[in-house]
């Protein structure tokens, strides 16, 4: 604006007329004049600074607060930039540059504030909670080695608040509080082995960790979360647990012994009830007295040692059994034919025992075919002895004809002839490859067995010969 088509100039013309003619008017000298308009100059020089003064601060006051806008604008433009149809533009140039007058741009600028606060205070506060939540967890993050990263360094005041920055955010804090509590629950779960242990080894109380005690119900976290502590505690739960175990060897070996014992020498069933209460559990208290016991019984044992080896031959004797050993096999071991009852015959006899059971062991498919065999045989000839029984087919008489065993007959001979073939090949194509492999016959009561069953071919075809001229007659 023209300062001369100002209202304080045209004003102060005016008035000046007014004055200098009152002043021609009185006739007042020009020095007195000159002094009277200095003193009146300097009046309305301070008046008009003064309020000069007032409008700079008011025009400063006003630049700050378009300038505090548009850093907020700023900011906000920044953080909504995901938004889409999102009119960023301020002013006649489209941008955040505060031009004068400055009441314009401070209008211009608080409508374009106005219009964004919503949205954004309604993103600043989702990123602040979950930001809140975070700041939770940073504590912690260095317990959690290794799960560092950018995030952790972000404020609400300098985060892009877009849906994927807020996204990301969201989903750190999730991975942060799932590997927390994972943590914390493995450290609870180690730590309660860790008690569990202590109690059922009977740990004494200077070997226990007073902190585990005091931490593992309800605070596990505070016993460390990082991989180094982790790994302190599952190594010492691993350690007690390998203890548990060797004792539990140590003590079923053991308890074994003595049960067999106290069977063997009759011992008091109330003395081996109260023992029995007496030592419960794990602790080395308990191992030992146990220990104690199996020798005290073995010193007993040496007085009663007939009674052992009297057993070990009863052993001895279902295992020849089973294995088919003929009298020359049985007689190989010599301590089971002689009056000798000492600890070395004893000794002889298990390792005998021990070697026939593991005998057992590898014939047990072959044996079990030779089983079935030997039933099939039976029945073969329970069969021919019923067929050769006349008495069978009579209907009068104390002996007269049952209807049923003829039907029963049948259903024998029908599944003899179903069931044999097919255990003969079994058993021939078994005996032939154990004896490849082993380059000796396999022996049945002395015999080999492999012979028999040609022999029975040979029979079993009589027989059928027989039994179809039976049923033809």
């Amino acid at each position: 604006m023209d300062r001369r088509g100002s209202y304080i100039s045209s004003q102060l013309i005016v008035i000046n007329d007014k004055l200098q003619l009152l002043y021609d008017e009185i006739g007042i000298s020009e020095d007195e004049r000159n002094t009277r308009e200095r003193d009146l100059y300097s009046a309305v020089s301070h008046a008009l600074e003064q309020q000069v003064e007032e409008v700079t601060a008011e025009k400063e006051n006003l630049y700050r607060s378009c300038h505090d806008l548009r850093e907020q604008l700023t900011t906000m433009m920044a953080a909504l930039q995901d938004v889409q149809d999102l009119d960023l533009s301020c002013g006649a140039g489209g941008d955040l540059e505060i031009k004068f007058p400055l009441m314009s741009a401070f209008e211009s600028l608080s409508k374009k504030h106005e219009e964004l606060k919503g949205l954004y205070a309604e993103r600043y506060q989702k990123a602040h909670v979950a930001l809140e939540l975070f700041e939770n967890l940073r504590m912690f993050s260095s317990a959690m080695e290794g799960l560092e990263n950018g995030i952790l360094a972000l404020n609400p005041d300098t985060l892009s608040l877009t849906n994927t920055n807020i996204a990301a955010l969201e989903a750190e804090v999730r991975r942060l509080s799932e590997e927390y509590e994972r943590r914390v629950r493995i450290v609870q779960e180690d730590a309660n082995q860790i008690v569990t242990l202590w109690a059922q080894l009977g740990t004494s109380q200077h070997n226990i960790d007073r902190n585990i005690l005091a931490c593992y119900k309800d605070k596990p976290e505070m016993l460390g979360l990082t991989n180094a502590h982790l790994e302190k505690l599952s190594a010492k739960k691993n350690m007690l647990q390998e203890e548990k175990d060797s004792r539990l060897r140590r003590l079923s070996a053991t308890k074994s012994a003595v049960q067999h014992l106290w069977s063997k020498l009759s011992e008091d069933e109330a003395a081996v009830r109260a023992f029995d209460r007496a030592n419960r559990g794990i602790a080395l208290h308990v191992i030992e007295a146990y220990e104690q016991e199996l020798a005290r019984l073995n010193e007993k044992k040496r007085d009663h040692m007939h009674i052992f080896i009297e057993d070990a031959r009863q052993t001895l004797q279902r295992l020849w059994d089973s294995l088919y050993f003929s009298e020359d096999e049985m007689l190989e071991f010599t301590p089971a034919w002689t009056d000798i009852f000492t600890d070395a015959s004893l000794a002889a006899h298990e390792s005998e025992i021990a070697r026939l059971e593991q005998l057992l062991q590898e014939r047990k498919p072959t044996l079990a075919l030779i089983d079935a065999y030997r039933e099939l045989q039976e029945d073969i000839i329970e069969l021919e002895q019923s067929q050769q029984d006349a008495s069978r087919l009579m209907s009068r008489g104390p002996g007269r004809r049952d209807p049923s065993r003829l039907l029963r007959e049948e259903q024998m001979r029908k599944r003899i002839a179903k069931r044999k073939p097919k255990l003969m090949n079994d058993l021939m194509t078994t005996l032939r490859k154990w004896e490849n492999e082993n380059g000796r016959p396999f022996m049945v009561n002395g015999e080999r067995f492999l012979d028999i069953l040609r022999e029975e071919e040979v029979s079993a075809k009589v027989r059928i010969y027989y039994l179809n001229g039976l049923m033809t007659a």
